[in-house]
C-alpha cells in the first residue's frame, strides 16, 4: 500500500511537471487521444504516459526511477542515523550536564575539608586510616544523601586525596574502593582543575562516571564523584532507533519494490529481445518485433544487422557452392561444422549428416583423417601435401592444406582443411610422362643407332673391300682399329648411363685438380685462345672422385676451347659460397655462345650441334655432378659467351655416394 501510494504520488508530480513544461505538446496528443475512452482521468493518464515516453525513452526512465527510488531510502538510512546519532550524543551530554550540576550543589553543601572534620572529631592525625574513613563516611553521610534526594538515581561521594579513598558515606568502606581506571580519572580531574565524564560499560547497561575538582583554600584536597546508570538514556535511545528503524524499512521496501518493478518490466523486454536472438541463430530471416525508446533502436539495429549477416552468409554460401577445392572446417571440439559441395562430391558423403559429428565418427582411418587430427589436436598444419584418399573402391589423389582459424581477438576458434581432387591430372601427367619416357627412349634408339652406324658403315666397307681384293690395304687397316675404338669408347659412355661406375671419394684439393685440367688441355690446343686463373686460397677440400671431377671439368673447358676456333679468353676461377656450403669452379669463355631454344636441352644424351660430337660429354659431366651433390648452372648469350658454374658441396655428408654415379641409375 506504501509503495502504490508513493508510485501514485509520484506519477501525479511528474504528470504536473509535464504538463507545466510542454503544454501544447501535451495538447497535441490529447486531442490524437480522446476517441473511445471511458473518462478524462484515464485519458489524461494514457496520454501522460506516451507523453512521458516519447521525451526521456525507456533508458532514461529507467535510470531516473530507479534514481529516486533508490535515493529516497538512502537519504532516509543516512538522516536516521544521523538523528539517531544526535539524540544520543544529546541525551548523554544532558546527563552529564545534570550530574555536573548535582557535584556543584554536593560541593556547595560540604563547607569545610577532610581535616576539619578529623579535628572536630577529635581523630588524632596517627589514627589508623580505617577509623579515620569510618569519621568521615559518617560525617558526609547527610550531606550525600540531602542531594541524593533532590537527584535519585544518582550516586555521590567525595575523593580525599591524602587517604586516597572514595567517602560514599557508607560506613563499612575503609580502605581504597576504585578501580584503576576511575583512579586515573580522578587524578587527571585533579591535574587539570576540570571536570571529566566518562561513560563506561555495555551499551544499554553502562554507567556516566563525573569527576570534579574539590578546592579548598586554593588547593586541591580531592574530588567530587558522581555516577548514574544509564539504562533510562539507552531506553530512550532505543525508542528514538525503533521509529527511525521503521522509517528506513519503510523507505527500503518502497525503493526496492520500485526497482525491482522497473527491474521486472525491463527485463520482460530483454527476455522478448534474447528470445528473438536466439531464433536468430539459426534463422536469420527472422525478425524482432518493434519496441519504444532505446530498446526499439535496439531491436531495429539487429534487424539490420540480421539482413546483413543473411545476406554476408548467402554470399558465402554461393562461393563456397561454386569453388572447386574442397573446404572443411571442424571447430576447437574436434566436429564438423562445415563441408562444402566440392567436398561433398570429391569424398563421396553427405554434407548434412557430417556437420556437428566428430571427426572420428565422419574419416575412416587415413591420412585425410590423420591430417585433420594433427592439426586438431596437436597444432601442426601441412601445405601442398599430396596423399591418397580412399573413396568407394577406389583412390582419389588429393593435394591438402591445413590453417586456423583465429577469432577477432585472436583467440583459436577451429581449423580449415582445403583441398584439390588431382586424379584426373595426376592421371593424364603419368600418361605423358609415359609418352615422353617413350619419345626419349626412341631419341636414345636413334642417337645410339646412328653413332654405331657411322663407323659400322666404314668398317662394312672395308671388309667388303678386302673381300673382293682378298687382304686388306695397309692405309685400311688403322681406318677400321680408329673405328673400333670409336664403337668402344661409345659403349663405354652408353655403360656409364647404364651402369655408371662406383665413385672413390675422398677429401681433394680443387684447385690442383683444375691447374692439372687445365695444363693437360693447353698443351694439347693451340695458343690463340688466353687464359686466365683465378683460384681462391681459401677453398677447403672437397669429397670427391678424382678421376669422374677431372672428366667432367675436362670437358667443359674442351667445349670452351671448341666455342673459339678463332681465339678468345677463357676465365677459370674457383670460390666459396657466401653460405660456406658449396664449393664453386666457374668455366666462361667469349665464344660464339649457345642460343636461347637450344639450352634446355644441353644436358639430354645424343643432343649436339658438332658435325662429329657424340652428345655425351656434358650428359656425363651433369650425372656425375649430380651424383656429388652438386649441380650446374648455365649463362649463356649468341655471339657474347657462355659461362657454367659447377656448384660441389663441402663435406661429406654432403656427398650422394648411392647417387646415380655410385651404382645405379
Amino acid at each position: 500500500m506504501i509503495a502504490h501510494a508513493t508510485c501514485d504520488c509520484y506519477v501525479c508530480l511528474m504528470k504536473q511537471f509535464c504538463l507545466l513544461a510542454d503544454n501544447n505538446a501535451f495538447k497535441v496528443i490529447r486531442e490524437e487521444s480522446t476517441k473511445g475512452k471511458r473518462n478524462q482521468e484515464q485519458e489524461e493518464m494514457r496520454l501522460f504516459m506516451r507523453f512521458w515516453n516519447r521525451k526521456l525513452g525507456f533508458g532514461k526512465q529507467l535510470f531516473l526511477f530507479t534514481f529516486v527510488l533508490l535515493a529516497l531510502p538512502s537519504f532516509l538510512t543516512f538522516y536516521m542515523l544521523h538523528v539517531m546519532q544526535r539524540a544520543e550524543q544529546g541525551m548523554i551530554e544532558g546527563d552529564k550536564a545534570k550530574l555536573e550540576r548535582a557535584m556543584a550543589l554536593l560541593d556547595h553543601r560540604f563547607h569545610g575539608t577532610f581535616e576539619d572534620i578529623l579535628k572536630e572529631h577529635n581523630v588524632p592525625p596517627d589514627a589508623r586510616t580505617r577509623d579515620k574513613v569510618r569519621v568521615l563516611n559518617e560525617a558526609l553521610k547527610p550531606i550525600i544523601d540531602s542531594v541524593a534526594v533532590e537527584y535519585p538515581g544518582v550516586e555521590f561521594g567525595f575523593y580525599s586525596k591524602d587517604l586516597d579513598v572514595i567517602l560514599n558515606g557508607r560506613t563499612e568502606t575503609y580502605g581504597e574502593n576504585f578501580s584503576t581506571r576511575r583512579k586515573a580519572d580522578i587524578e587527571r580531574t585533579i591535574t587539570t582543575r576540570s571536570p571529566v565524564a566518562t561513560v563506561v560499560g555495555p551499551s544499554g547497561t553502562g554507567l556516566i562516571e563525573t569527576y570534579r575538582p574539590l578546592v579548598r583554600n586554593g588547593e586541591v584536597i580531592g574530588a567530587v564523584v558522581a555516577q548514574e546508570n544509564a539504562k533510562d538514556v539507552y531506553q530512550r535511545l532505543a525508542r528514538v532507533r525503533r521509529e527511525a528503524y521503521l522509517t528506513i524499512a519503510a523507505g527500503i521496501v518502497i525503493g526496492v519494490g520500485g526497482f525491482f518493478f522497473l527491474l521486472n518490466r525491463f527485463l520482460e523486454i530483454i527476455s522478448r529481445v534474447k528470445e528473438g536472438l536466439s531464433h536468430l541463430e539459426t534463422d536469420l530471416s527472422y525478425r524482432l518485433p518493434p519496441a519504444f525508446g532505446e530498446l526499439g533502436e535496439i531491436a531495429a539495429a539487429i534487424n539490420h544487422l540480421a539482413n546483413c549477416l543473411a545476406e554476408v552468409k548467402s554470399f558465402n554460401e554461393l562461393i563456397l557452392d561454386n569453388v572447386e577445392a574442397g573446404v572443411i572446417a571442424l571447430d576447437t571440439e574436434g566436429k564438423v561444422v562445415l563441408v562444402n559441395p566440392a567436398a561433398a562430391r570429391t569424398l563421396g558423403v553427405n554434407a548434412k549428416e557430417m556437420v556437428g559429428r566428430p571427426v572420428a565418427e565422419v574419416f575412416p582411418p587415413g591420412p585425410l583423417r590423420e591430417v585433420l587430427e594433427r592439426a586438431w589436436q596437436r597444432g601442426e598444419t601441412v601445405r601442398e601435401l599430396s596423399l591418397k584418399h580412399p573413396v568407394g573402391e577406389g583412390e582419389r589423389d588429393l593435394i591438402v592444406g591445413t590453417n586456423f582459424l583465429s577469432g577477432p581477438q585472436g583467440n583459436p576458434v577451429g581449423v580449415l582443411l582445403t583441398f584439390r581432387d588431382v586424379t584426373e591430372r595426376r592421371r593424364l601427367e603419368e600418361r605423358v610422362q609415359r609418352q615422353e619416357r617413350l619419345a626419349a627412349l626412341g631419341k636414345f634408339v636413334a642417337g645410339v643407332a646412328h653413332e654405331i652406324r657411322n663407323p659400322l658403315t666404314t668398317i662394312s666397307g672395308y671388309i667388303q673391300m678386302w673381300q673382293r681384293y682378298g687382304k686388306p690395304t695397309p692405309h685400311s687397316l688403322p681406318l677400321v682399329a680408329q673405328e673400333v675404338r670409336r664403337l668402344n669408347a661409345i659403349v663405354d659412355k652408353l655403360l656409364f648411363f647404364a651402369r655408371p661406375a662406383e665413385m672413390k671419394l675422398k677429401p681433394h684439393d680443387l684447385n690442383q685438380l683444375v691447374v692439372q685440367v687445365l695444363q693437360f688441355i693447353g698443351h694439347a690446343q693451340d695458343n690463340k685462345v688466353k687464359v686466365e686463373i683465378s683460384l681462391s686460397p681459401e677453398l677447403p677440400k672437397v669429397f670427391l672422385d678424382p678421376e669422374q671431377m677431372r672428366q667432367v671439368l675436362m670437358n667443359i673447358i674442351y667445349n670452351s676451347y671448341q666455342a673459339m676456333p678463332n681465339g678468345g679468353l677463357l676465365s677459370v676461377s674457383t670460390e666459396l659460397t657466401s653460405d660456406g656450403k658449396y664449393a664453386v669452379v666457374t668455366v666462361s669463355d667469349t665464344g660464339c655462345g649457345i642460343p636461347p631454344e637450344n639450352l634446355p636441352r644441353i644436358f639430354d644424351p645424343f643432343f649436339t650441334t658438332k658435325a662429329r660430337g657424340s652428345g655425351l660429354g656434358l650428359a656425363l659431366a651433369h650425372e656425375v655432378v649430380t651424383a656429388h651433390g652438386g649441380h650446374i648452372e648455365v649463362e649463356s648469350k649468341v655471339g657474347v659467351g657462355t659461362t657454367m658454374r659447377v656448384y660441389l658441396p663441402v663435406g661429406e655428408k654432403e656427398v650422394l655416394v648411392d647417387g646415380p654415379a655410385a651404382g645405379g641409375r
